[in-house]
């Protein structure tokens, strides 16, 4: 029994290490991997590192085979999400949904276990439409998303529905809020070089002022929920918030990087906004899957800047 994880970067590490601490040998799938990234969180001995792309069914076909995969974590996304969508649809449209789409039909067509889809919370944010109230035979009754990015995770998540009322397969879908948490120069997205560069400034003593507040995901909790949502039983639901379930106010961040360095160099600047909309409710995450974060905010920058000691 073995999980293949596509997608080995900023979350799909700290998946596979939680299978290692399971006892299992996870694989790692991945377009472009970084072993010199995953080994500050994966004993690379202890998992298999598969280079493919999720694009191509054989690929999926082959890695599936050949290690005895009865489940698959597809975390696998086009990079930039949102920006990079923008800047090439098409390509992002091939990785987010055809990947997708490859990953639903070879376990359908193998039989597989579970599939769990990594979604976003792009689909609250961006989006139009919903004045009908979702009345039937009116033009207006549901939302739309806005962005390709949201247009992508809306048809992951309508493609996941489909093949559960289809062909009763099991599948789940989690949505992220921002993610961010350690990583490798040249990877992790946006919000993670942000908190970085915050945390390394702060640490230098320099002023840091922090213009945004939200309510996102530690990377380490962001793996603890997918990872739950592939092994948990029972479910009643399948599709589940993965959120801290609180607002972080630019206040309470640099309060957070503060105590953290030891240093009073963060402050709020006064043009504070929320960058990713407002709460994510966890009730299903907390009562279904057993979530609950083990990183606020507090938490999460002592963990980082932790890490940023060890990557100077």
């Amino acid at each position: 029994m073995s999980v293949l994880i596509t997608g080995a970067g900023l979350v799909g590490s700290h998946i596979a290490r939680l299978e290692q601490e399971a006892g299992r040998t996870p694989v790692l799938f991945d377009f472009a991997p970084r072993p010199e990234a995953l080994a500050d969180f994966v004993d690379l001995d202890k998992c298999v590192l598969v280079r493919g792309d999720v694009a191509n069914p054989l690929d999926l076909v082959a890695a599936v085979k050949a290690n005895g995969v009865t489940r698959i974590i597809n975390t696998a996304a086009f990079g930039g999400l949102t920006v990079g969508s923008k800047m090439a649809p098409y390509t992002s449209t091939q990785v987010n949904v055809m990947g997708a789409a490859n990953v639903l039909e070879i376990a359908r067509i193998m039989g597989l276990e579970r599939v769990v889809q990594v979604s976003s919370s792009v689909l609250y944010v961006f989006s139009d439409g919903g004045q009908d109230k979702g009345q039937y035979g009116f033009e207006e009754a549901y939302p739309r998303p806005t962005t390709i990015y949201a247009a992508n995770k809306q048809a992951v998540e309508g493609l996941a529905s489909a093949y559960r009322h289809e062909y009763g397969m099991d599948v789940v879908c989690v949505r992220y809020t921002g993610v961010f948490g350690p990583w490798a120069f040249g990877g992790g997205g946006a919000l993670t070089t942000m908190f970085e560069d915050w945390l390394r400034a702060a640490m230098a003593g320099k002023p840091v002022q922090i213009a945004v507040a939200g309510d996102w995901i530690y990377s380490k909790d962001a793996a603890k929920a997918t990872h739950l949502a592939c092994w948990a039983e029972g479910l009643q639901d399948h599709n589940f918030n993965v959120a801290m379930g609180r607002y972080n106010s630019a206040s309470q961040i640099a309060a957070a990087i503060n105590a953290a360095v030891g240093k009073d160099v963060a402050t709020a600047a006064p043009s504070a906004t929320a960058s990713n909309g407002p709460i994510m409710n966890m009730d299903r995450s907390n009562t279904q899957l057993g979530f609950q974060p083990d990183f606020p905010i507090e938490a999460a920058m002592r963990d980082y800047l932790q890490w940023i000691r060890q990557h100077p």
